[in-house]
């Protein structure tokens, strides 16, 4: 069977997973399809989920228009996508998609990194920005589906060390110096409650953390909120 297919995966590897309570067919089509992908990960998609055919993601705030081969596509199970990165191996981005238990398995392997120690961070990041967006993905499967979006990007030029930054956006004393008067950022699962520097809150409950970044639902906005980290430029 199509779905049944194996891919020659290369270079340093990304694998990851989450369960959701969403169908089969409404996670694929989260990826599969542009319109849905827009929901919840990429600013604008366009491209049909056909194999030999392009997937477009485009990135507006960075100015980033990504296209891709569709490799493989089994509507509810398959979508594979494959590109030519300038260094390095071709890269692919497997996502497997079944039903298992009572809940829907999404399972990721990303790969045609290299492997060297110059490109350490770059890797690590894609796997913190993987984990970040599973996590969105589930919260937008079981809460908004289908739904449009509006997104705002805010950022600033810092220099800092990860283990530096992580504590602003998670502990309550650090918070306060630029983001809530109170409340701190537990542990995945926890719930969130925090009174904004602008009056406002933010209630919700804490989707995922990594060494560099913090993902939340907000649910004053029926959204959520990401704070995080990257290398861009010197």
């Amino acid at each position: 069977m199509p779905e049944d297919r194996k891919f020659e995966h290369k270079g340093a590897v990304i694998q990851a997973e989450m369960e959701t309570t969403a169908t089969p067919q409404q996670a694929w089509e989260a990826w599969a399809h542009a319109e849905k992908i827009a929901q919840w990960f990429v600013d604008r998609a366009a491209g049909e989920a056909k194999p030999g055919g392009t997937m477009t993601w485009f990135f507006d705030d960075f100015g980033l228009e990504l296209p891709y081969e569709v490799v493989d596509a089994v509507p509810g199970k398959l979508f594979v996508l494959k590109w030519n990165p300038p260094q390095g191996d071709k890269g692919i981005l497997e996502v497997r998609i079944e039903r298992r238990g009572g809940a829907t398995l999404v399972r990721l392997i990303n790969s045609g990194f290299r492997d060297d120690a110059e490109w350490k961070d770059e890797y690590e990041g894609v796997v913190s920005g993987w984990k970040m967006s599973l996590a969105i993905l589930k919260h937008y499967l079981e809460n908004h589906f289908a739904r449009q979006k509006t997104g705002a990007l805010v950022m600033r030029p810092a220099s800092f060390q990860y283990e530096q930054l992580l504590p602003y956006f998670l502990e309550a004393p650090k918070l306060a110096e630029w983001f809530a008067r109170s409340g701190g950022i537990g542990k995945p699962g926890e719930g969130v409650h925090l009174d904004l520097r602008d009056a406002g809150k933010l209630t919700g409950r804490v989707l995922a953390i990594t060494n560099r970044e913090v993902t939340v639902s907000w649910e004053e906005i029926e959204g959520t909120l990401e704070l995080k980290a990257f290398k861009a430029g010197p």
